[in-house]
């Protein structure tokens, strides 16, 4: 249970930490207007959201089931943020 909670605490932590390293980001192609970092930072929320789906999922639905499914498409999501991020840095 307390392995729980904080993994759902540390879930919160890495959305924040993103959600500013995203602002950087952002604040960084303001300024050069590269495409590249567009495909970067949609990639980058994708894999973020992706990591911490499993454990927020957890937050409000404790079902084995659902926790079990939302692993599975979590995994799904980091890989479709990865390919993102490859795509953009591919294309640039």
């Amino acid at each position: 249970m307390q392995i729980e909670i904080m993994q759902q605490m540390l879930a919160i932590v890495t959305l924040a930490l993103g959600a500013l390293l995203i602002t950087v980001i952002f604040n960084a192609y303001r300024i050069v207007r590269q495409p590249t970092l567009l495909y970067f930072i949609y990639g980058l929320f994708t894999l973020i959201v992706g990591i911490t789906f499993a454990d927020l999922v957890s937050v409000f639905t404790p079902d084995a089931f659902t926790a079990l499914w939302s692993a599975v498409f979590s995994r799904i999501v980091v890989i479709l943020g990865l390919c993102v991020m490859a795509y953009g840095i591919l294309r640039g």
